[in-house]
């Protein structure tokens, strides 16, 4: 339609929500802002004091930020609930858009969307987004794999998918356990030698998978890649939270 946003017109980060205070604020805005110098997005110079000042909207448990290319500034909260681990996942297409685009959080998440409605209709609880036969992202996380030998991998970040402030506070967690930490391509053959497949993100905190397009997935028990990254994953939210007025 003629009066629909061009792609690229506004930018967006989705944080935890307590009431009054938001998880890993500074770590959030800084992919905020590198994601509006990728799509030409002005980033205003009192953002923060503008940022404290803006209303909230909704209710619920995570917290979206948003900059439009007018320099306006939303505030939007909203409400996500997953199942307890273990998790199902399917296999969806991944969104592919020009390379100025491609990876970063943005207006035109639609195909994001129906990728999380598909897996709901069809009774898994997430979906994983694959391009030419890799794993690139997840619809509302990052997948880390632990193969047989000991080795954690997560997406490569230019295969498409957007990078992950969970996975940036837990990676260093991941090598500091004893487990080496790469970023590779989740071919089909990676897969079939996962000892356990996990997803982070702001939402489903850390969970593991036991099957993806209904075939059982590792040894369909959490083992120490999810042990790990849970216990990190919760210390670590404990010293992150941000009042957002706190900022003006």
């Amino acid at each position: 339609m003629d009066d629909d946003p061009p792609l690229g017109a506004s930018v967006f980060t989705t944080l935890r929500w307590d009431g009054s205070r938001v998880a890993w604020l500074d770590r959030h805005i800084l992919r905020l802002r590198r994601h509006a110098e990728c799509l030409e997005i002005e980033w205003p110079t009192d953002f923060d004091q503008r940022l404290a000042s803006t209303t909230l909207d909704g209710d619920g448990n995570l917290c979206q930020i948003s900059l439009n290319r007018d320099g306006e500034i939303r505030l939007t909260l909203r409400r996500t609930e997953y199942p307890h681990s273990p998790l199902t996942a399917i296999s969806q297409v991944a969104p592919r858009f020009n390379q100025r685009v491609q990876g970063t959080k943005h207006d035109d998440w639609s195909a994001y969307q129906i990728a999380r409605k598909n897996a709901k209709d069809s009774g898994a609880d997430i979906a994983l987004l694959v391009h030419n036969g890799i794993i690139v992202d997840g619809d509302r996380c990052t997948p880390i794999l632990l193969d047989i030998d000991g080795i954690a991998y997560a997406p490569e970040p230019d295969g498409g998918g957007v990078d992950s402030v969970t996975l940036e506070v837990l990676s260093p967690a991941i090598e500091a356990s004893g487990i080496p930490f790469r970023r590779a391509r989740l071919t089909e053959k990676l897969l079939g030698r996962a000892r356990e497949i996990i997803v982070v993100g702001t939402g489903v905190g850390v969970a593991w998978l036991n099957q993806i397009d209904g075939q059982p997935i590792g040894t369909n028990s959490s083992g120490p890649l999810y042990t790990t990254c849970a216990l990190a994953f919760e210390s670590k939210l404990r010293d992150s939270w941000t009042d957002l007025e706190a900022r003006n």
